[in-house]
């Protein structure tokens, strides 16, 4: 599944570092950009690129067309939807 990220684990272990951002994507849309953390995939708390990829093909396998990401920007945290990419 794709919603316009490129991840790289976090190193102080408190989430995943967004490291790129796609410039058309809705990530992008929504705010989203490299230096953000992703806190929670789906209301379900992450620490490696890994699991926020496995929460992702979840969420996708269910047939739902976004997924609520919980992301810290420096000092605020907000909930973002964000639609997954259609690829093809």
């Amino acid at each position: 599944p794709r919603i316009g990220l490129k991840l790289a684990n976090d190193s102080n272990g408190e989430g995943v570092l967004i490291a790129e951002v796609a410039p058309n994507s809705d990530a992008a849309g929504k705010g989203l950009a490299s230096g953000d953390v992703i806190l929670q995939v789906d209301g379900k708390p992450v620490s490696s690129a890994e699991q926020v990829v496995e929460s992702l093909k979840t969420v996708q396998d269910k047939g739902r067309k976004a997924v609520l990401l919980l992301v810290k920007s420096g000092d605020e945290t907000r909930s973002v939807p964000v639609r997954f990419s259609v690829v093809g």
